[in-house]
């Protein structure tokens, strides 16, 4: 009697040593986060992708009932930021934000890049979308993009495009739509978006590629003229503006999207807890009204479908790269 006392006594104790630690390991997930996270965004304060981040990461952190912190790592073509996050610890703690830059153009336009999207990273969710706009300056006598085409077949070698920087995705969808209508534009590379609209506002430039965000007060205000929109469907902003589809390339399409990301080897139940602050987060009033203003779209979604999204988008801007003939390296 007194081993079988001593058997169930020693079973009780164990039993209840497991339950206390399932208990503790539940409480430690159902707590997640228990401290302020880090949003690393790898590009600069006060450029188009931060003022249109800083809305998502506040209702973010007011529905995960901690701060989210914007930490800025600006850098051509967003690398040193997004390495910052590749090698950041994988506990949930640490987010950042990438994009068709970071996660689609860079691995083909780079030779050598010091992160790995499908290795490195794992998708939590996508954020946003915004269509590229394709302006001109407001004197170039064209009013379409089949205009556009004619005036470059007139006048071959004449016409100027600018873009931030050769291997942008405002260079490469210029490549991608020359290659669809044998336009030809003698290519300009600027540091800044910014820099290439000012030169067109100038007189100086020609044509370029930008998201509407970026250049709708320019296209309001009548400093430029924009003839299509890169969108499957128009933008609400510029309703009289006709997409590069309807203007006769069917089936063109080209929007800049923007998704959250965390380090590899995260564990599931956290980024399931951040996709589900994301997605709260971007039905937020606040954020709506931010995302109305910029014409961004929101785009709440599951990481398998940004995840389908990356393998969707690579091999069609390593295309537009070996077309574009150019290399970051």
């Amino acid at each position: 009697m007194p081993a079988l006392s001593f058997a169930w006594t020693r079973r009780t104790v164990l039993a209840g040593l497991a339950a206390v630690a399932l208990s503790a390991s539940m409480g430690a997930s159902a707590q997640f986060p228990e401290r302020p996270l880090k949003f690393i965004v790898p590009y600069a304060a006060g450029s188009g992708v931060d003022v249109a981040v800083r809305p998502v990461a506040d209702a973010m952190g007011r529905e995960l009932g901690q701060a989210l912190a914007v930490d800025n790592r600006p850098s051509a073509g967003g690398i040193v930021g997004t390495q910052a996050l590749a090698t950041s610890a994988p506990d949930g703690y640490t987010v950042g934000y990438g994009n068709l830059v970071t996660l689609s153009i860079n691995p083909a336009f780079f030779s050598k890049l010091p992160y790995a999207p499908e290795k490195d990273l794992v998708p939590v969710g996508l954020i946003s979308s915004n269509a590229y706009v394709l302006i001109v300056r407001k004197d170039l006598p064209v009013r379409n993009l089949q205009e556009l085409i004619a005036y470059g077949r007139e006048h071959p070698g004449k016409l100027s495009v600018g873009s931030p920087g050769i291997g942008s995705a405002g260079h490469l969808t210029g490549e991608l739509l020359k290659a669809e209508t044998g336009l030809t534009m003698v290519q300009v590379p600027y540091k800044t978006g910014t820099q290439a609209v000012g030169d067109m506002v100038n007189g100086q430039l020609d044509v370029t590629i930008e998201n509407i965000s970026a250049v709708l007060p320019f296209i309001q205000q009548g400093r430029v003229k924009a003839i299509a929109v890169t969108s499957a469907k128009r933008a609400g902003v510029l309703p009289e503006v006709a997409t590069v589809a309807e203007s006769g390339v069917p089936g063109f399409e080209v929007v800049a999207w923007g998704a959250l990301m965390a380090p590899a080897g995260t564990p599931r139940k956290t980024v399931d807890r951040l996709n589900t602050a994301l997605r709260t987060a971007l039905a937020d009033p606040a954020v709506v009204r931010a995302n109305a203003a910029l014409s961004i779209e929101a785009l709440p979604s599951s990481p398998e479908e940004l995840s389908a999204l990356m393998k969707r988008e690579k091999p069609r801007w390593a295309d537009a790269v070996r077309r574009a003939g150019v290399k970051g390296d």
